[in-house]
């Protein structure tokens, strides 16, 4: 699962800015941006640079982090721009890679027990 379209939309309104003042940044229309945020399609790889590189967060953070659950960002300077903190979702990522080991060390632990309790005799 990604969250592109969510995150966009997210970043987009913490800067305060509109769908046409990122259209305009892309060199797209207004209705592009409004498709990308609702996942109706999708930005190509220069695109999403582009977004990556305005909003200061790196490419694999806008496509696999729910931004509006974790807190990684802070309003900065006049511009208005929400900046990257770097070290929050790398912290949060971190978290998230080790929930997914343990979910898969589970797995892995419970299915070993399932082969060994086949090979057990049946008690009557």
């Amino acid at each position: 699962m990604h969250f592109l379209g969510k995150n966009l939309r997210w970043l987009r309104k913490q800067s305060s800015k509109t769908q046409s003042e990122i259209a305009a940044l892309i060199k797209k229309g207004q209705t592009t941006v409004g498709n990308w945020e609702n996942g109706i399609s999708e930005p190509n790889l220069e695109e999403l640079l582009i977004i990556s590189n305005y909003f200061d967060i790196p490419l694999d953070t806008l496509l696999k982090v729910d931004l509006s659950e974790v807190n990684v960002y802070q309003r900065q300077g006049n511009s208005g721009v929400a900046m990257y903190d770097h070290a929050d979702a790398e912290a949060s990522m971190a978290r998230e890679d080790k929930l997914n080991y343990v979910l898969e060390e589970i797995k892995n632990l419970r299915e070993e027990m399932e082969r060994i309790n086949s090979r057990l005799p049946e008690n009557k």
